[in-house]
């Protein structure tokens, strides 16, 4: 066996013994040049290894033949014979145990026996041999034609450029190496390159681009494996974008194409190669296969002369480029199509089709189609009897008379015909205006024709120009009326209250269901039936008086003079009026008036009264006195209005409210004490309760502190002062006056200094001392507090207080204030809150406890701490409970009474500012 560059290392790993057997045993081959192995020693590289054998080599041991394993799944291990195919294996090795086989064998059982860690160098592969030119490799550019750049095709698979076997390792690179502007990329293994098109020789574009391959590989093999190659690519020939053309018969015939055209301007053909020839075409245009002008309108004529009615022709001119390289094979085609259509020419209804309601001559069934008239030319009828590309459609009318239309397009609907049958039998007099429409495609059915405009190789958009426009015209159904004039009808009563318009007699008349509606056009005319003057409808109702019964005729006629008329009586009942609501104000000492003349409208003098307490009138006149009748509401009512049976006018009502005003009363004169406090008072809640409200007050002193109805009392000095009230119910009634006499007190504001005291002292409101005196003192927290503090509250350091002095009258000072000073709990001109130093549990009501003074109060929040002479806690104590009276109420022994000794606490005031202290005392028993 032949081996190069065979570097082994060998790794032992004991994991398990069996009896004469080593198992998991792990080995590493390094092999860094594969292309350098001969498996069967015949003189041909075939990169076949044995395992088993190489094992042995390695280690000069042998191993019990068993199953190979391959955990990777390269599928280049024979699992039998041992047999490694290293041109197999895709890639090259990037660590040492990307590669591994495992052996298994009887002498290991589930165990592996074997490990071997294979670490393969790098290949890059071997080159093609290279030609005349020095190029490895020729390739047809795919990708070089106009339209292939929009969506580059990849030329090659650069692997094409090695040799198969071995093949180079897949995990490698490739790259370009030079600078053309040609040169697009590189995806994978594949190249993607372009060649520019040059116009004349040499004939055969064609570039060469150098390239290299890398693999990389680790230790001890090499790093990197690189292998160059040379491709070059030949252009493909490209015969050029063809831009299709639609043209109407109707621009040739405008002249838009007596000019020769050449078929090489952009406008028909873009990015061609020049070196092309065009093909003979049918209409013996292109007359050399250098000939590219050609004429449309020649052609029109050629293809007219035969049949005027040629639908659409296709016409293709094509062009060819033949490829100059054996590296392309495919020469070059592209279609220049224009495609001719005919026109459609006009047609029309001649007459109007006009028929008569119900008439027996009318027919039951008509087709459309027959009302129209086609163009002829030269004994040519152009006309459009086609189910395709027709349609009929409704465009106005109260019904389609059961005309089937088309769905659109060129494919029928079901039940569909160009006939356009319709139905005129019981259909609706009117006018129905009908269309036919004809599709340009029913001239070329189907038209799979396609036209493109390129604005570059890469963008084009659809081109609908050149399509001829389509053909309408319109087909008029009218269906005379016989204008039927209704029923005759009598015996209609109705209110003049029901019309609040003219009114239209037609709606009166019946109808016998059939023939409606009844006919309102100028061939219709109204009369009296006993004046036989002309009636004018809408009919404008007169003024009624009680009741009124009318009697007209309504005569209609028809254009084939068909006369017709009905009869129509009808009674109309007045509606009484009782006139509007209305309210009215009177003082008892106005005279006497008619109520009737106080209600608002025009009022019927046909009605009755009803009033407060009973009162009732029977006629419309009422002498109302308001010293005699009671104020409130007087209904007027009028009554209902009928033929005695039947009520067709309903009565109405309509309330009179009378108010009547008396003379207003200000009350007696009154009197009323203020204190100088009180701020303000309103007169209002001194007036009289007899009094009536809604008068004004007037300053009759001129104190400048009336306001409205109320009085600044902190403007006035003590004293009286008048004020005046007067009120007045209304214009026509007397105004009534009273005095109001205001006596304001003013309290002296109470002496006060500022204090201080020791916060041992605990001290309270109560403690605040006054040197004035008063029928009684209030304190507050702020200069406008109304809340009065409690004698027992703390004082505190800094803060103010305000003090009022009140008399008898409940009249309170003004405020003074007093600022206080708590001196702290260390100060030295305090005395200390002194705390026994000793307890006896002995019942004589002296030094039972442990006496904290002030402290609990000052310090709701306190703690207390009492330790034993070995630190333990024998007593926690706060505001909540008992003092220390030598009992603990700790866990350790709670409820004993604990041994006489010295204990010692700390006192906690939690004030957030005081800090701890602390302290001993002794328990005698």
């Amino acid at each position: 066996m032949i081996k190069f560059k065979l570097t082994i290392f060998i790794v032992f790993t004991f994991l398990c013994v069996y009896a004469h057997a080593q198992c998991n045993i792990e080995e590493t081959i390094i092999i860094c040049d594969m292309t350098q192995i001969d498996g069967d020693n015949d003189g041909v590289f075939d990169g076949v290894i044995n395992l088993y054998e190489e094992y042995t080599n390695l280690t000069g041991n042998t191993i019990q033949a068993g199953t190979w394993f391959d955990p990777g799944f390269n599928f280049a291990l024979d699992t039998s014979s041992g047999d490694l195919f290293l041109w197999d294996l895709n890639e090259a090795s990037t660590t040492n145990t990307d590669y591994q086989f495992q052996l298994t064998n009887a002498d290991c059982g589930s165990d592996v026996a074997l490990t071997i860690n294979l670490v393969l160098g790098p290949f890059s592969g071997i080159a093609l041999p290279t030609n005349l030119n020095d190029v490895n490799i020729q390739v047809c550019d795919e990708g070089s034609t106009p339209i292939d750049i929009c969506v580059p095709l990849p030329d090659m698979n650069l692997f094409e450029a090695l040799e198969s076997l071995p093949s180079p390792h897949s995990n490698g690179q490739w790259s370009y190496e030079g600078s053309s502007p040609n040169f697009i990329n590189i995806i994978g293994s594949e190249l993607f390159v372009t060649v520019p098109y040059n116009s004349g020789p040499p004939l055969v574009d064609e570039e060469t681009f150098e390239l290299v391959y890398r693999v990389d590989g680790i230790a001890p093999c090499d790093l990197v494996r690189e292998t160059r190659v040379k491709v070059s690519v030949v252009r493909q020939v490209f015969s050029g974008l063809a831009q299709n053309k639609r043209i109407c018969e109707t621009s040739i015939i405008n002249g838009d194409f007596d000019t020769d055209i050449d078929l090489t301007d952009d406008e028909f053909l873009l990015f061609e190669d020049i070196e092309g020839t065009w093909e003979m075409d049918m209409f013996g245009q292109v007359s050399s296969l250098g000939d590219s002008v050609v004429n449309i309108n020649d052609i029109y004529q050629q293809i007219t002369a035969n049949n005027v009615r040629f639908g659409c022709v296709d016409i293709d001119f094509t062009y060819a480029v033949d490829q100059r390289s054996g590296v392309c094979n495919e020469d070059a085609k592209t279609t220049i199509s224009f495609k001719i259509y005919e026109y459609l020419r006009p047609f029309s209804q001649s007459d109007s089709a006009e028929f008569c309601e119900d008439d027996p001559a009318t027919p039951s069934t008509i087709n459309l189609y027959d009302q129209l008239t086609f163009t002829s030319e030269n004994g040519v009828l152009f006309d459009y009897p086609s189910s395709a590309c027709t349609q009929w459609s409704l465009i106005s009318g109260s019904s389609n008379l059961g005309l089937v239309s088309n769905g659109g397009g060129c494919t029928p609907s079901p039940g569909y015909s160009y006939e356009g049958s319709i139905n005129l039998a019981g259909a609706e007099p009117g006018t129905y205006i009908f269309q036919y429409t004809v599709n340009p495609e029913i001239n070329c059915n189907p038209d799979n024709f396609e036209a493109l405009n390129y604005t570059d190789p890469c963008t084009s958009s659809i081109d609908n120009s050149g399509f001829c426009e389509s053909e309408s015209a319109q087909v008029v159904i009218v269906i005379h009326p016989k204008n039927y004039a209704g029923e005759d009808t009598s015996g209609l009563e109705f209110c003049e209250a029901d019309f609040t318009s003219p009114l239209d007699l037609i709606s009166l008349l019946n109808t016998n269901g059939i023939d409606d509606p009844i006919y309102t056009g100028p061939l219709g005319n109204w009369s009296d039936t006993v004046s036989g003057d002309n009636v004018s409808n809408p009919f404008t109702i007169p003024e009624i008086n009680n009741q009124q019964t009318f009697s007209f005729v309504y005569s209609t006629t028809t254009r084939n003079d068909c006369d017709n008329s009905a009869n129509l009586t009808f009674t109309i009942y007045e509606e009484y009026q009782a006139g509007n609501d209305t309210s009215i104000n009177v003082c008892s000492d106005d005279g006497i008036f008619n109520l009737f003349d106080e209600l608002g409208g025009n009022p019927n003098d046909n009605g009755t009264w009803i009033g407060p307490n009973g009162f009732t009138s029977s006629t419309s006149t009422v002498n109302f006195d308001p010293l005699l009748f009671d104020q409130g509401d007087y209904i007027y009512t009028v009554p209902d209005n009928g033929n005695g049976t039947d009520i067709f006018c309903t009565g109405a009502q309509a309330t009179l409210t009378v108010t009547i005003l008396q003379s207003a009363d200000a009350g007696e004169d009154m009197e009323a004490t203020v204190c100088k406090s009180d701020f303000q008072i309103d007169l209002l809640n001194v007036l009289d309760n007899t009094a009536d409200i809604g008068g004004v007050f007037a300053d009759s002193d001129n104190t400048s502190a009336l306001t409205g109805s109320i009085v600044d009392i902190t403007l006035l000095a003590e004293g009286s002062y008048n004020f005046q009230y007067d009120v007045q119910g209304n214009a026509l009634c007397n105004i009534s006056s009273a005095i109001i006499t205001i006596t304001v007190i003013d309290v002296e504001a109470p002496v006060v200094q500022n204090q201080t005291f020791c916060l041992t002292d605990a001290a309270a409101i109560s403690d605040l001392e006054i040197l004035s005196t008063a029928f009684d003192f209030n304190w507050y927290d702020t200069a406008t507090s109304t809340d009065i503090l409690f004698e027992t509250e703390l004082l505190v350091n800094g803060e103010d207080y305000y003090l009022k002095a009140v008399d008898s009258n409940g009249c309170e000072s003004a405020r003074t204030q007093v600022i206080v000073t708590v001196l702290p709990f260390s100060d030295n001109t305090c005395n200390d809150c002194e705390i026994n130093d000793g307890i006896s549990d002995n019942d004589d009501n002296e030094n039972e406890v442990l006496d904290l003074c002030n402290l609990p109060i000052i310090f709701p929040d306190f703690t207390i701490e009492i330790f034993n002479r070995y630190g333990t806690i024998v007593f926690k104590g706060n505001i909540n409970t008992p003092l220390f009276d030598g009992t603990s109420n700790q866990s350790l022994a709670i409820g004993s009474h604990l041994p006489a000794g010295t204990y010692f606490y700390v006192f906690n005031p939690n004030d957030g500012s005081t800090k701890p202290f602390q302290g001993s005392v002794y328990l005698s028993r």
